[in-house]
């Protein structure tokens, strides 16, 4: 153990267990007898595993201890940050800002181009974890819908929001992003892009989330119902029809 150590631009990332956590964690190596998961190291730096070594140490009287690890050789610091950000730990697991900031550090093709897009439409994540103006704090929803809608949908949802509600930190709520997006997919080529920014622009869109809650079904098509409302108003003419 004395031989393993921590890199902390990415273990001060893993917040420490809570006191239960720790517990019975140590009861699982005791009742074990040993490790059933071998920790896993690179260049002397413990990739996975933090808490479990600082477990095994209390559990032997505060002393160091052989331990079982698995361990990788040849590896960059990109590659590092690729490994970490795919781990999940033996107790914890990361937060999506985490994981995306770890495959930044890596240069992960798919990550930089998301955050790129993402960043030109105007928005950046919070990957503190704390919701702010034009801030976009469910990251893996965000992700969801890249990857479910493709980049032109996701960089329209983005574009459509800001200029409706102005960097609004309930307009980046999961729900009301879900519920965008589905609106300008299933409506493509049949609403009004300028009706639906002024139609939104004068619903807060916390209004929009709390409808949603009285509403059955999907958390996407619970908001579109919503949006559809709101797009709708009284007009007979720009009225859509509700679609599934």
């Amino acid at each position: 153990m004395s031989q393993l150590k921590i890199d902390p631009e990415f273990q001060s990332k893993i917040p420490p267990l809570q006191f239960e956590e720790e517990q019975q964690l140590e009861q699982n190596i005791i009742a074990e007898g040993r490790l059933l998961n071998p920790i896993i190291t690179w260049n002397g730096y413990i990739l996975d595993g933090q808490n479990t070594v600082e477990a095994r140490r209390t559990c032997n009287g505060g002393k160091d201890v052989t331990i079982r690890c698995k361990v990788f050789y040849g590896l960059t610091k990109e590659d590092e940050a690729t490994l970490f950000a795919i781990q999940t730990g033996n107790a914890t697991c990361l937060t999506a800002g985490e994981r995306l900031r770890a495959n930044l550090v890596a240069e992960n093709p798919d990550a930089l181009y998301f955050v790129g897009i993402t960043s030109n439409a105007g928005v950046e994540f919070a990957y503190d974890g704390i919701r702010a103006p034009w801030k976009i704090y469910c990251i893996e929803t965000a992700y969801e819908l890249y990857k479910q809608y493709g980049c032109e949908r996701y960089v329209e949802m983005l574009h459509i929001i800001n200029e409706a509600w102005k960097g609004n930190v309930d307009s980046y709520l999961a729900g009301v992003i879900r519920g965008v997006a589905r609106f300008i997919s299933v409506y493509e080529g049949e609403y009004s892009r300028e009706r639906l920014v002024q139609q939104l622009a004068r619903t807060h869109p916390k209004t929009i989330t709390q409808l949603a809650q009285k509403d059955t079904g999907s958390s996407a098509n619970r908001h579109m119902r919503q949006i559809l409302r709101i797009y709708n108003g009284a007009s007979r003419e720009m009225s859509l029809p509700l679609k599934n």
